[in-house]
């Protein structure tokens, strides 16, 4: 009777362990993130020359600026 209690506590263990690396596997595989999505295009600030993401520039006149006090001063000519 004991060595069948063993062999069904063995048993028990690698049906346990098989479960739980599958789960692993299966959690794993939805957390990884496909292909790198597209990134965003990098504009040049016209007065300082500082790379931002377009998104977060101000446009004017077809230049792109970091901040309004720099669109400020490179529209009155000043330097950085």
């Amino acid at each position: 009777m004991g060595l069948a209690k063993i062999i069904l506590l063995v048993l028990g263990l690698i049906l346990v362990v098989w479960l739980v690396r599958s789960y692993r596997r299966r959690v794993d595989r939805s957390d990884n993130p496909g292909p790198a999505a597209q990134g965003e295009n990098m504009v040049r600030c016209a007065h300082c020359g500082v790379h931002l993401p377009r998104s977060e520039s101000l446009t004017t006149q077809g230049s792109y600026y970091c901040s309004a006090e720099h669109q400020r001063a490179h529209r009155e000519g000043r330097s950085a």
